[in-house]
């Protein structure tokens, strides 16, 4: 039998031991974060000019806020559900009017099409679901080199993850939920394991209290604030000043902040346009040759959701600002699967990808573009 070195077993105790505290810690930390579901926030109370600070929230409860509010209070005509590409659509895209009752957008995180469908699942069952349009953005498959369109992000909230789990006979039923049941545990430990979930967990950042209205806030204040706290990560900004409410008077809070319409405001953004950003390595696909029939599944299952609830759906596909790479794997693998759905209603944007004012980034689109997005949906009768 194999005996260590006295030394080197006692390495391995204090290894462990330190290992299990620090993992003991990451867990208590992250059972210590607040959730916006057990007290959601309702959007339709704010006023025009107000935003819903997010800064010192971790992803997954900046998600649990619109959540909440999806679970709890009366849903839009027009629901928009994708990920932070689609984050500065907003109500103006339709017209001056336009709030929370008539256009929110859910977008969250890095949310994919398995992802999205189980939250709709989840809000379907719970009657919840948008009236008239729900717009399911899917991301261009070269941004990222074809991630996030049908792999997970481990970002939604755990109990979402399962919604929609249903299997047809015992053996696929059982298949279906293993694989779920590892996907969830990849989305727990990516929540705990998260240097920001520990120290928010630590510091017990609160929830509340955090609507500020920027035309209300002191000129002085806006850009005020000590130098060197600008040099550290905007999490431990937040922290070191405490995050109170009167310290939201500065712009560096804005970013990122819920609208009332559950967008957030490019104008408060920082972005550098670069053009064909991602390199589209052939070791980094998200997507291969094959997962076409996987990514038309995913498509037919939500417009089916939408059917059987009487609600149009719409798929929208936006650029990336890029030169022609139109034949790239990532691209031609979803052109096949589109292919596959030539039922379903697709608004196929990716040849606009030339114009500069379309865009804030290479991957998020600007407010131009949402205009003319709007207006390709009434072409399409799918507004009133």
């Amino acid at each position: 039998m194999l005996q260590l070195p006295r030394h080197q077993c006692r390495w391995l105790t204090v290894f462990g031991l330190g290992f299990g505290a620090l993992v003991g810690i990451a867990l208590w930390s992250s059972l210590g974060l607040e959730s916006f579901r057990d007290r959601p926030f309702d959007f339709h109370t704010m006023r025009p000019n107000e935003l819903f600070v997010v800064r010192g929230l971790t992803r997954r409860q900046e998600g649990s806020v619109k959540v909440g509010f999806a679970e709890a209070y009366a849903p839009p005509q027009i629901g928009l559900y994708g990920n932070h590409v689609f984050q500065h659509f907003g109500a103006e895209a339709f017209g001056p009017s336009g709030d929370a009752s008539y256009f929110f957008n859910f977008w969250y995180a890095n949310l994919a099409l398995p992802e999205i469908y189980r939250y709709l699942r989840h809000v379907e069952r719970l009657g919840q679901l948008p009236k008239k349009l729900i717009l399911i953005q899917i991301t261009s498959p070269n941004l990222d080199n074809g991630l996030f369109i049908i792999n997970y992000g481990h970002e939604l909230l755990p109990d979402l993850l399962l919604s929609g789990a249903e299997g047809e006979g015992p053996a696929e039923r059982t298949l279906h939920y293993t694989y779920l049941g590892w996907q969830l545990l990849g989305n727990v430990l990516h929540e705990t394991l998260n240097y920001n979930t520990l120290i928010l967990g630590l510091t017990r950042s609160g929830t509340s209290n955090r609507l500020v209205d920027p035309t209300a806030c002191d000129p002085d204040s806006v850009t005020s604030g000590r130098a060197w706290l600008r040099h550290l990560p905007g999490g431990l900004q937040s922290i070191v000043e405490g995050a109170k409410p009167r310290s939201y008077c500065q712009v560096r809070f804005w970013r990122g902040a819920f609208r009332r319409d559950g967008s957030t405001d490019a104008r408060y953004e920082s972005y550098a346009l670069i053009q064909d950003e991602d390199p589209l390595r052939d070791t980094e696909r998200g997507i291969n040759a094959g997962d076409e029939q996987a990514i038309a599944r995913q498509m037919q299952a939500i417009d089916a959701l939408g059917r059987r609830n009487a609600v149009k759906v719409a798929f929208v596909v936006p650029p990336a600002y890029e030169t022609d790479r139109r034949n790239s794997v990532v691209n031609q693998v979803f052109d096949r699967a589109l292919a596959l759905v030539p039922d379903l209603t697709v608004v196929d944007d990716r040849d606009m990808r030339t114009d500069p004012a379309l865009f804030m980034d290479y991957r998020h689109p600007s407010p131009k573009y949402f205009r003319a997005l709007v207006d390709e949906l009434r072409r399409c009768a799918l507004l009133d």
